[in-house]
């Protein structure tokens, strides 16, 4: 499972920000020796923090978003009642905090992420 600000500097190149860990799954998971879910919320991230300016992609996001998921090493998470259930129990300040880390809990799988505040609560396991 992979939080936002790991996938985008993934997919925009800067893997110098990546740990040896992360880059190693995300470049198992474009041979298709490992499979990354990636939470429905992801998408929407990106899609704002493209709109504000904030991050940007070599191509469209919906060809960027298409040619990800085409990949056999990654595949969306939806949006279910059981994520929101539980990412109402959590009150980090970031709502898209609460829905990722409720998404990797619900679907029990380690959370590719480097956000402090995610790591600090401890509701899931880190691959960092």
């Amino acid at each position: 499972m992979t939080d936002t600000h790991p996938l985008v500097w993934y997919a925009s190149g800067k893997l110098a920000k990546l740990s040896r860990k992360a880059l190693s799954a995300f470049n198992g998971a474009s041979r298709g020796d490992v499979l990354i879910y990636v939470p429905g919320f992801v998408f929407w991230e990106i899609g704002l923090l493209l709109k504000i300016g904030r991050i940007s992609l070599q191509e469209s996001y919906r060809d960027w978003a298409e040619h990800l998921v085409a990949q056999q090493g990654f595949d969306i998470a939806p949006f279910t009642v059981d994520i929101t259930s539980e990412a109402f129990n959590y009150s980090f300040d970031d709502p898209f905090d609460s829905v990722i880390t409720a998404t990797a809990k619900v679907f029990d799988l380690a959370l590719i992420t480097k956000d402090r505040d995610i790591s600090d609560s401890g509701l899931v396991d880190i691959h960092w």
